[in-house]
Formats: C-alpha cells, structure tokens, sequence
C-alpha cells in the first residue's frame, strides 16, 4: 500500500512520520504476507484440494499460498468486488465479481458459480476458504423461494423500524442458503480449513461475513422480530417459513475449522510497537456513533494529558457509525477526525489520523483524513451538516488517499496529542 497524495496530505515532518508509520504496518500485515505465515495444513492427506474465497482480502490471501497448493489444486475460485483491480493474474484462479456493500443479482450468480465446481466431496478432499471484509454482501445465495426484491424489501422495512445490524444479520441469514453455518452443508463431508480476516468490533465469528462456515451459538426467535421490524405479512410469513437458524445438525461442522489469521487487534498493537516516544495503546474495540466517539477519545486524550504532563502518541481502532442525514461526500473516518478537531482549543498541538483499511471510507474515493492544529476549515459545522466532510478535507489537505489495499480489518484512529506547539 502507498498513499498516493503524499505530497498533498504530508505537509508537515509529524505528518509524514504519522503517515508513514501506517503504511509500514499496512505493508507488514499484508494478508499475503500474512497468510503464507499461518498456512499449516499438510496437503498429502487429501485426494483433492479446492480454494473459494469472498471478500475484499480474498485475492491477497490467495496469493499468499499460492505456490503451496498448485500441486493438488483442483480448483481455486474468489469474489470480490466488481471495482476492485489487480495487475497480478494467476491463470489457474478464477475471479468473480460481487457488489458491496449491498448484495446484488451479480453476487447471486457469482456465488451459485463459485459453488458449482465443488460436486461430489468425499472424506477425502479438502476445501480452503479465504474470508474477508465485505464477504456477507459477495457471497450470497438466497433460499429457495427467495429472490433479492424479497431481500431488500425486507432490509428496507427493519432499517426503517430502527433494526439494528444484528437484527438485519440475523433475518438476512433466515433467507440466506449460505450463512449463518449452512456453507457448512455444501461443503460437507469434505474438510474444511476456513481462514478469515476479521472486520468486526469483538472479532465474533458469527458476524464476520455473517457467519457462513460457524454454527449458530443459539436459535433466534425470527417470528419475534419479524413482528417488531417488518410491516408487511406476506414479507413476515416468508421469514417464518425460513426461519431455519439453529436446526443444523452438528455433523456438517465436525470437521469444519475456522481460523482468524488477522484482526484490527493486530494493527493497532503493531503501529503502537512501531512508534517512539511517549505513547498510549486505547484497544481495538472502539464503536458507537461518531459524534459520541470523537467527543469520548478527545476528552481521553485530555485527561491522559493531565496525568502524562506531556504530549504522547496514541492509537486504537474499530468501526464507528455514523446516521447519514445529508447529501454530500464523506465517511466515518473523515467525519470523526473533523468532529475530534472541534473539540480542540487554540494551545493544544494536535494531529489525529482516521482511516479504513480496506482504503475506502464511506462515499468519496478516500481512505480516511488528518487534520492537525495548522487545519483551517470555514463552516465546518455545515459540511458535517451535511455529511461532506470529504470535500471539507480534500479542500484542506486532509483527505488520505490509497485506492483499494486488498486488506480489511476495520478503522485504524492514530496520532499524536499535547499543550504545547513544540517543534517536531
């Protein structure tokens, strides 16, 4: 990964430290890189070896252990996103296109296509299955009987009704054939080694990509919520006929293993490890609403402050949400650090960095922002007003962007905090 407006964002020698500093550990925590060194499955014990992976991580993590499995590859298949472009081609590998971050009639097909070169598994075969980021909307095949109109109309009414996302994975997964565990059953009796990257604030398995390998930890009242979230009955009767969640059988899961090679837990400890001088490591479960979250952090780093008694670097991660009301261009990220600067005062010396590392963030072509006590932004309440925080960032050098990284473990938050305008 490289940030391609380096000359535009790093105008200051803390900027370009900052900034460099996580492109060292973008390219360290490489899933390629990253995958080749958790790679431990002794090949020779199976008849045939086949690869399927989805998610924004997906090719990387298959380039990975490339050279390992050509021997005994059957077949190697991924999803990834319909934007998303690699220089490098591996001709024995077979990529598709999903959309994200909604689930479309190209991941349907896409998926059932993927499925389609795994028939007949015995005992002695073995599936690999590289997960990532952005695989709950790449991969997807609904139940029968269902088709993707059903799938947003019912989307649409829980969101309306002030659903959560864990109400909408979970009905999404009812009308699902392939989460919530019942991948599981495609792939079964053959083994399976499901190797994942997570995306998600606690690392639960039976979020990340919603699940499609993890049995379900306990059966889910759909009928329930389907009467508190959803409006229309034909849409409620077509989740009580489906309403499956639980009734898997422990057999397709007996030789099913799933393994987190990679987390936001792991960048953060890294770039903290990666820093000098004074320094604080905040965790990786960073969540919640933005404008609560950059109010929280900025008056942390204030109190750490008064018991450091002097500036320090600080850094942590997770995923923060924020409730679009406005038309304009931005994301998570850019809109905490422009909200985090309101909170800062003329004496303070600041440089806060946010950004997603899958190098996306929201709707803009930005990875994420800085900002620092030399940003000068007019009106910026309007732009948050607004949700533009984008356009309020790129018009003072604070939009960071990389394009796609092919990586995807949530937000990386970092920078640097103190009372003092001392020379860096």
């Amino acid at each position: 990964m490289q940030i391609l407006n380096m000359d535009d964002v790093g105008t200051s020698p803390m900027r370009k430290y900052a900034l460099e500093k996580i492109v060292q550990v973008m390219n360290k925590l490489n899933p390629a890189r990253v995958m080749e060194g958790n790679f431990d499955i002794d090949l020779n014990s199976y008849a045939r070896v086949y690869i399927i992976g989805f998610g924004k991580a997906s090719f990387n993590m298959y380039a990975g252990i490339r050279d390992k499995v050509m021997e005994k590859l059957s077949y190697a298949g991924i999803i990834i996103p319909d934007d998303e472009r690699h220089d490098e081609i591996f001709p024995e590998l077979e990529i598709l296109r999903g959309t994200h971050p909604y689930v479309s009639n190209l991941s349907v097909e896409s998926s059932i296509k993927l499925l389609s070169h795994i028939k007949e598994l015995t005992e002695n075969d073995l599936v690999i299955v590289l997960i990532s980021g952005g695989g709950s909307s790449l991969f997807e095949i609904p139940e029968n009987g269902i088709d993707m109109d059903d799938i947003r109309r019912i989307s649409s009414e829980v969101m309306d009704n002030d659903g959560d996302i864990y109400v909408l994975n979970h009905i999404r997964s009812t009308l699902s054939s392939v989460k919530n565990g019942k991948l599981a059953r495609f792939l079964y009796p053959a083994s399976v080694r499901a190797f994942i990257i997570s995306d998600v604030v606690y690392d639960n398995l039976n979020i990340i990509a919603s699940g499609p390998l993890v049995k379900p930890v306990a059966q889910v009242n759909i009928r329930e919520m389907a009467d508190k979230y959803i409006n229309d009955n034909r849409l409620k009767n077509i989740l009580a006929e489906k309403a499956v969640s639980g009734n898997l059988e422990d057999k397709y899961f007996l030789r099913v293993k799933n393994t987190i090679i990679l987390k936001n837990l792991d960048f953060v400890d890294s770039l903290y490890s990666n820093l000098e001088g004074e320094k604080i490591n905040l965790g990786s479960n960073v969540n919640g609403d933005v404008k609560l979250v950059s109010q929280d952090i900025t008056d942390i780093l204030k109190r750490l402050y008064n018991i450091k008694g002097q500036g320090f670097w600080f850094v942590c991660g997770g995923e923060t949400t924020v409730n679009v009301t406005g038309k304009g261009k931005g994301g998570r990220n850019q809109e905490l650090v422009s909200r985090m600067m309101e909170y800062m005062d003329e004496n303070e010396n600041f440089l806060f960095i946010s950004m997603g590392t899958d190098g996306i963030d929201g709707k803009s072509i930005a990875a994420g922002g800085i900002v620092d006590n030399s940003t000068r932004i007019d009106n910026l309440a309007s732009y948050l007003e607004n949700n533009d925080s984008y356009t309020a960032l790129s018009e003072s050098h604070g939009a960071i962007i990389t394009g796609r990284t092919g990586n995807n473990v949530s937000d990386i938050i970092f920078g640097f905090y103190g009372r003092t305008n001392n020379n860096f």
